[in-house]
Parts: structure tokens; sequence; C-alpha cells
């Protein structure tokens, strides 16, 4: 996995990652915005080349809340007991995909899980009769 910088102005780089698409071997540009030195764009790129070889790394703008919840949740199954993961899996399903799921997670803003926080405490249930308890909703 390699990786380069181009000054698109003073001050404004573009980090341009190549990787390898798994399935036609082809090779695929992603490219990054950053603002700063040129020191801290390359320690960004070294920071970006490492999430993708450590599985780490998500594609910006291409994951959705619920999408990224999914792989959460099949990678928490085997370190949750069952009815926990059950459990875990209710309130995304039910609760957080609704509200948040359509969103880009690179989008995704501190007032949008502070507006589905209060909307959950006030009227969460899905039969209509009230909010969910502060514990379920934290």
């Amino acid at each position: 996995m390699r990786g380069h910088l181009k000054e698109r102005s003073p001050g404004h780089w573009a980090i341009i990652l190549d990787v390898r698409d798994p399935e036609t071997g082809k090779r695929k540009r992603r490219w990054h915005s950053f603002i700063g030195t040129k020191r801290q764009a390359e320690d960004e790129r070294s920071r970006l080349i490492a999430e993708m070889r450590g599985g780490l790394y998500v594609d910006p703008s291409k994951i959705t809340v619920a999408q990224y919840l999914e792989k959460w949740l099949s990678h928490m199954a085997s370190q949750l007991s069952p009815r926990s993961h059950e459990r875990y899996s209710e309130i995304v399903r039910k609760n957080l995909a609704p509200a948040l799921g359509a969103v880009y997670l690179t989008k995704l803003l501190p007032a949008q899980i502070a507006d589905a926080y209060t909307k959950a405490l006030s009227a969460g249930r899905r039969n209509g009769k009230g909010g969910l308890s502060p514990n379920t909703v934290i």
C-alpha cells in the first residue's frame, strides 16, 4: 500500500492513497483533503496507511451509520453473551438505525447524536407511550 502528497495551495494538501480492489485487482486511488503543514500531512498519510493495513479504514462518505452498526454487531457477536448481543441488535435495529442510519458515518455530527438522544428520551418507545429509560439510551 502506497500513498503520496500533492500540494493544492499553500497549506492545503491532497493525500492520495493507492489501493488494490480485492475483486478485480485493479488500482484505485483514495483522495483525502488535509489542511496543515507538509509534515502533518505526511503523518496523516502514515496514519491512513496504517489504518488500511490494520483493517480499520473507513472509506470517506461510502458507509452509513446503519451499515457500520451492522458490521459492529457482527464483530461483537464473539465477544458478548448471546443475550447481550440480542439486546444490542434490538437497540440498533429498532432505535438507532431509524434515527441515524441513513447518515453517512463521516458526516455524522454531535448535534445529530444529541437530537437522537433527546427524541429517544422523550418519545422513543415504539408503541408511542413515552420515552426510553436513560440507561437504555446511553
